[in-house]
């Protein structure tokens, strides 16, 4: 037995003696609230923050189920994608409450609004004149047809999935297009 746990220790101190690989990309910019949501929710529970926690669960069950397909949130940008798309969730059924006369509902739902929102607010976004100077580099560099898809995924290609206003994105490309 004694000999059984010498060879355990021995196996132990070899493990931790190895060196540890770390992946890096340096052309991904470092996520700024990604790694905060844990500490959010832990901040949510102790204050008792009802929309709070339940937005933040919610976000983070769909990060762990995006983990587990071929693109996995690792990013503010996918994270940003996220939250616009839980938005639009809660905006529709916002709507659907307000048909239905349930106030309550409503009110619950905006409180999760605010929390999405806020974050929403605080990832970094491609800034409009950025935007202008990627839609007219793609215009000048195309040729023969322009059209809205083509100039769309050359400009998309541009940004390498740093999140964007994308309204004001499509209202240039509109403008661009419409001016041939």
């Amino acid at each position: 037995m004694a000999l059984f746990r010498q060879s355990l220790l021995r196996m132990r101190l070899v493990a931790s003696s190895r060196p540890v690989c770390l992946r890096y990309s340096s052309t991904a910019s470092e996520p700024s609230v990604l790694p905060r949501l844990q500490a959010d929710l832990k901040n949510a529970l102790r204050a008792k923050n009802k929309p709070a926690l339940s937005v933040i669960r919610a976000l983070q069950a769909e990060i762990i189920n995006a983990s587990k397909t071929a693109k996995p949130i690792t990013t503010d940008g996918a994270l940003y994608s996220l939250i616009q798309k839980q938005i639009k969730g809660i905006t529709a059924a916002m709507q659907e409450f307000e048909a239905a006369k349930r106030d309550d509902l409503v009110q619950k739902e905006q409180e999760q609004l605010d929390v999405l929102r806020k974050y929403a607010d605080e990832i970094p976004k491609v800034e409009e004149s950025e935007i202008d100077g990627l839609v007219d580099g793609v215009v000048k560099a195309l040729e023969g047809k322009r059209t809205f898809g083509i100039i769309m995924g050359r400009v998309m290609v541009g940004l390498k999935g740093r999140p964007a206003d994308m309204g004001y994105l499509n209202k240039k490309i509109e403008e661009t297009v419409g001016q041939k």
